[in-house]
């Protein structure tokens, strides 16, 4: 009697498997039929790698447009942090230092979206501009942060703008320790 009643469990269990990975193979089939990639792990995989060959295209055509001042690309850069926009950041990298930050966003900051949110960045001011020759010049800014209740408090960063391939893009950054939250990099 005991052999018939597991001969008969392992059964039930084997058909229940079966109507299980019947229901999930026609429950993906619906989902890609009607393009629903929250139910069809084939209309998920499309859709991530859309997104990354569009990533990739967009950080390539990076490569080909730039700004055409030092001033304006620290502008570009501390535009990126007060809209926490690490795409604005690395707009306006040096080709070293995107690569960089790039791989320093896959653990920091994988959406892209960088700082935190509160205290946020609220403003920059330009405190200095050192120009060490035509293609290299070394700017100080001042980086304020502010809470719901008021001023959080200023932070510097000391960057480094190098004329490259037609146009001027950040390739160091020095700033405060704490500040690293806002940017993305370690």
């Amino acid at each position: 009697m005991k052999f018939f009643v597991l001969r008969h469990s392992k059964n039930i269990v084997g058909l229940c498997l079966v109507i299980f990975v019947l229901f999930i193979a026609f429950f993906n089939l619906f989902g890609y039929l009607f393009g629903i990639k929250y139910i069809s792990v084939v209309q998920a995989v499309a859709e991530v790698n859309r997104y990354q060959v569009r990533s990739e295209l967009m950080m390539e055509a990076m490569n080909s447009v730039g700004v055409s001042s030092p001033e304006a690309a620290v502008e570009v850069w501390a535009n990126g942090l007060m809209m926490r926009s690490a795409a604005m950041q690395y707009a306006v990298l040096g080709r070293e230092l995107r690569q960089e930050y790039a791989r320093q966003l896959e653990k920091t900051f994988p959406n892209w979206v960088t700082g935190v949110s509160s205290p946020w960045v609220d403003g920059y001011k330009i405190t200095k501009v050192d120009k060490r020759s035509d293609t290299r010049t070394v700017i100080n800014l001042q980086i304020s942060t502010m809470t719901s209740t008021g001023p959080a408090g200023d932070y510097k960063a000391l960057l480094t703008v190098d004329k490259e391939d037609g146009f001027w893009r950040i390739t160091q950054i020095k700033a405060d320790k704490e500040f690293r939250v806002y940017t993305g990099f370690q």
